[in-house]
């Protein structure tokens, strides 16, 4: 496998949102559709249970995340790599450390926002079985999201590949 055979087409795509906007969902349909990509989802880097955010945990979550990111980005097979993120409490530092880490590789980091409505946002929560005090928590994070300078895509009445068209129109 050749590392690097076109890293000028080489991408990060970054989809930050909320929890229950459609992150994971948009993140699985755009690799689906989109030759040569590669997903990865931070769920998979914290398997540990049950899961804290103590500073050794954090740790390896940045290590994983860094592993795994990396590994793709450096593949000359891919071309894209999708990973939805969070970047509510502690999240934002693991962010911020493994985009660091990852920084000496060369790709074009492309950061999309999605948000919905708030009544949407606990729809879909609720859809998803998520119990009321994580609902609750996911609601007192959304204001994080309002200072990010990102091209954004309010998901609110849009179908899964419409965002998805959205995203690929952005990008």
């Amino acid at each position: 496998m050749a590392f690097f055979s076109h890293p000028s087409r080489l991408s990060l795509r970054v989809l930050v949102g909320p929890n229950g906007v459609g992150k994971s969902t948009t993140c699985r349909r755009l690799n689906e559709r989109l030759p040569y990509s590669a997903r990865v989802d931070s769920d998979w880097c914290r398997c540990v249970n049950p899961w804290e955010f103590s500073e050794e945990l954090i740790e390896l979550n940045v290590m994983n995340l860094t592993a795994l990111l990396g590994n793709y980005l450096r593949c000359g097979y891919v071309r894209y790599v999708i990973f939805p993120y969070g970047l509510h409490g502690p999240r934002k530092r693991i962010f911020d450390r493994t985009m660091a880490a990852l920084a000496d590789i060369g790709h074009h980091f492309v950061p999309v926002l999605l948000t919905c409505e708030t009544d949407e946002n606990v729809r879909r929560m609720q859809q998803d079985g998520r119990d009321p005090r994580r609902i609750e928590r996911a609601l007192e994070a959304r204001g994080v999201y309002e200072g990010l300078r990102y091209p954004a895509i309010d998901t609110t009445h849009l179908s899964v590949d419409e965002v998805v068209d959205r995203v690929l129109e952005l990008l």
